[in-house]
């Protein structure tokens, strides 16, 4: 497998360049094909106004306006695109809401990259939720820019959070490009006896995810760690930073997986607190 479309989430937000420069790099490393999506919101726009008529001469300026941002996003996204050699590029306007653009496009693709959410642009997107909506609502893998820093190129150790869910399972086969390239894979196991006693010893759980990255061709480290009863995500930032990764790959769940799936749990701590970048799968 590899990722041969990249959709990347074009906008107007402070990361944008960063979330450019590193889909860029991605798709240059993959031989990727890469597209740009802006989203106008011209559509929340009449949806949340009292107009009845879209063509009526007083909504027109404010529709203008909106279009005009998102082909100056477009166009900063094409000027960071043709910096790198790549099977081709391309820009889509459309006047849907991101997330529902971004999940229906990403469903053609391989790869989505957004960035994490930055409070201090207080309602600009991306919004907070937006990375697990799309991972969800997709089922393609996003890979989330951090806005605290520029990430690091290329990614030479990554660290997969691993508990025998059905999301870790999605994301292991997910990153598995990235996995090869590497030159080290740290497997972060955080609850050995939860792992161990949910598929029986006769799977062998514990080593059954190290032999299988083998067979893909990728040497991992098993890292084991006691369940302190505390917030997985946190535990998995700060292991991630003590190993140097430079991406943590994990699933997108939360401790109920209907009402908190979006922003519950171990995902909600890693998009607040996030300093490196992220792929996730749900």
């Amino acid at each position: 497998m590899n990722y041969k479309t990249i959709v990347v989430h074009v906008a107007g937000d402070a990361n944008a360049g960063a979330r450019y420069a590193f889909a860029g790099e991605l798709a240059q490393s993959e031989g990727a094909h890469l597209i740009g999506l802006a989203s106008s919101d011209v559509a929340r726009f009449l949806r949340e106004t009292v107009a009845t008529n879209s063509l009526a001469p007083s909504i027109a300026p404010f529709l203008d306006t909106l279009r005009q941002r998102s082909a100056q996003a477009l166009d900063a996204f094409e000027r960071v695109a043709a910096g790198f050699t790549l099977p081709g590029y391309e820009r889509r306007a459309v006047d849907e809401e991101a997330r529902f653009s971004l999940g229906m496009l990403a469903r053609y693709g391989d790869l989505c990259v957004l960035s994490q959410a930055d409070a201090t642009e207080g309602a600009s997107l991306p919004s907070p939720g937006l990375a697990a909506e799309v991972a969800k609502n997709s089922g393609v893998p996003v890979l989330l820019v951090p806005c605290a820093q520029a990430p690091a190129w290329p990614l030479r150790r990554i660290l997969l959070g691993w508990n025998g869910s059905r999301e870790a399972a999605r994301a292991m086969r997910f990153a598995l490009p990235l996995l090869r390239r590497a030159g080290a894979v740290d497997v972060a196991i955080f609850d050995v006896d939860a792992l161990q006693s949910g598929g029986g010893p006769e799977l062998r759980p514990v080593t059954a995810v190290g032999q299988a990255l083998a067979r893909h061709g990728v040497r991992a480290d098993l890292v084991l760690r006691d369940d302190d009863g505390g917030d997985a995500g946190a535990a998995l930032l700060a292991l991630a930073a003590e190993r140097g990764a430079d991406l943590l790959v994990m699933g997108c769940y939360g401790h109920s997986r209907l009402r908190e799936l979006l922003l519950g749990g171990a995902t909600r701590t890693v998009l607040r607190s996030m300093t490196l970048p992220v792929l996730m799968a749900a």
